[in-house]
């Protein structure tokens, strides 16, 4: 049996079952948007930010954003950059989708921890 695999193996000629599944793994890895599960917490968040850039969420997006105009889109009691902190790492983490927010008081934009 060994002796048999190894002839055909250097002969150039492996016949593979008719029902094996091809096991290769693609170069290019996709991420569907359907795969990521969005909790309710933050359904509207994104939601709204989707209908504010126009797109949905694609991974290595980054998406730069003042933060009085955020607060339009996305409102929150708390209107400072740090009030979307969760929201931001929820993006990184499902989406591989970075939320820049520029902030006039501190000057230059905020990125999540």
């Amino acid at each position: 049996m060994i002796i048999q695999c190894l002839n055909n193996l250097f002969s150039g000629e492996v016949k593979y079952p008719e029902n094996r599944q091809d096991s290769v793994s693609p170069d290019v890895i996709e991420r569907k948007a359907n795969t990521v599960i969005v909790p309710d917490k933050f359904k509207a968040d994104v939601e709204a930010l989707e209908k504010y850039i126009g797109r949905n969420l694609e991974t290595g997006l980054c998406i730069k954003v003042d933060l009085a105009e955020l607060l339009t889109v996305i409102p929150r009691e708390r209107k400072r950059a740090d009030a979307y902190n969760a929201l931001r790492r929820f993006l990184k983490n499902e989406f591989d989708v970075e939320l820049l927010i520029n902030s006039r008081k501190g000057g230059e934009d905020e990125r999540s921890n």
